[in-house]
């Protein structure tokens, strides 16, 4: 059978070998012990302290040592200091929810851009529309493609109407969906030397383990990401870093207010919150375990030492050789200055773009390439970890040429 030469990412990423291991038998586990002694022993101290039979059993879980050693691994991998806290939700929309009402009433004005995800800005524009505060965007998109502006200036143009408008809070992408990246820090930096910044938020969605995320910076103080796209831990839990000590406590408490009056609700977060670092525990409502044991699993493989097939630097080179095959083969690619590249690259072919995507998604993965399609012939293209080969790329050559 071919092996699919995966360029989806950006949706879901692929899980590694360890990760489909660990889902297999936290599966059998589920299946065999159920709610039992030995499977409580199991969540809060790990497969360590488990019997032998069932560390043998059971090895691909070998890596779950609980939920603090599973924060304090998913520190390592954004550079988050161990006092801070991490949440861990079933859902991710909950964390951005908890983002808004952190934003509203702590701030009258919140500026985001138009290259935000657009479940999370409604998010946003609907908490506003709640409370006496507004959003302002700052039009990003029509700067950035085509090269037509430096890093410079658009950290100057963001600095600039954030003043203007007198906003201050800041909602960002560290990469958007479509591939835009971002130097949030140095904007933040650039309008913290103009005047007051409240609050900072970033949707790290598509920035976490894709191109990097040094929260020691101090830059943020709340950063939202998932684990099921470039960590590749196949299961969906959103999870939420804090950034800064100055409003840890601030964001305790709203946490602890939206949560009993369940103005968010998710049991994961609940179960998992701030205080289950403290204290050993198990859930006292059903809730679903599953992505904690397959996000341990494909973080234990990211902070190994060594590891760093993954960088930004090598994505940013397989951009370079899939830019070339595609315009080989006459698409158009989205041209951005160096700085703001990432490892997603659109393309769009206007011979297609009658095309549906889901006959444009089929056509490529006929030729055995996986991509993501929108409307009017445009694909989005994730970069792999690792060099494109000659094969590959033979591949990916004649996956452009759909009409062939």
């Amino acid at each position: 059978m071919q092996d699919v030469l995966y360029l989806d990412t950006a949706r879901v990423g692929r899980p590694s070998p360890r990760t489909v291991q660990a889902a297999a038998d936290s599966l059998a586990l589920a299946a065999e012990e159920g709610g039992s002694a030995y499977f409580d022993r199991f969540l809060v101290g790990g497969l360590g302290a488990c019997p032998p039979w069932m560390q043998a059993r059971y090895a691909g879980l070998r890596s779950w040592r609980g939920v603090a050693a599973l924060k304090a691994d998913l520190r390592t991998l954004t550079g988050s200091t161990p006092e801070l806290p991490v949440l861990l939700a079933n859902r991710s929309a909950e964390l951005m929810v908890l983002a808004a009402r952190l934003f509203f009433p702590r701030c009258r004005n919140v500026l985001t851009c138009d290259l935000g995800w657009p479940a999370y800005e409604s998010v946003l524009q609907r908490q506003a529309s709640e409370s006496t505060s507004r959003v302002s965007v700052a039009a990003l998109r029509a700067l950035v493609t085509g090269g037509r502006a430096t890093a410079e200036e658009v950290v100057e143009a963001v600095s600039r109407e954030f003043v203007s408008r007198g906003c201050d809070g800041l909602f960002l992408p560290a990469v958007s969906h479509l591939g835009v990246r971002l130097p949030v820090e140095r904007i933040v930096r650039s309008i913290e030397a103009r005047g007051e910044v409240r609050l900072v938020v970033v949707d790290g969605a598509q920035g976490f383990c894709h191109a990097g995320s040094d929260l020691a910076a101090d830059y943020c103080d709340l950063y939202l990401a998932g684990c099921h796209k470039w960590l590749g831990g196949h299961h969906l839990m959103g999870v939420g870093f804090y950034g800064r000590r100055r409003t840890s406590g601030f964001i305790d408490t709203t946490l602890g207010r939206l949560l009993e009056a369940g103005a968010v609700d998710d049991p994961l977060l609940r179960f998992a919150g701030r205080d289950a670092d403290a204290k050993a525990s198990v859930p006292s409502e059903t809730l679903n375990l599953a992505p904690l044991f397959t996000c341990q699993a494909a973080v234990s493989e990211a902070v190994e030492p060594g590891n760093a097939s993954a960088t930004l630097a090598q994505r940013l080179e397989a951009r370079g050789s899939v830019e070339q095959i595609a315009e080989a083969c006459g698409w158009q690619v989205e041209r951005l200055d160096p700085a703001f590249r990432s490892g997603i690259l659109l393309a769009y072919a206007p011979l297609f773009f009658r095309c549906g995507p889901a006959l444009m998604r089929e056509s490529f993965r006929q030729r055995g390439v996986s991509v993501t399609a929108y409307e009017g012939g445009f694909v989005r293209l994730s970069m792999p970890s690792e060099p494109m080969s000659f094969e590959k790329s033979l591949r990916l050559r004649k996956a452009f040429h759909l009409d062939a």
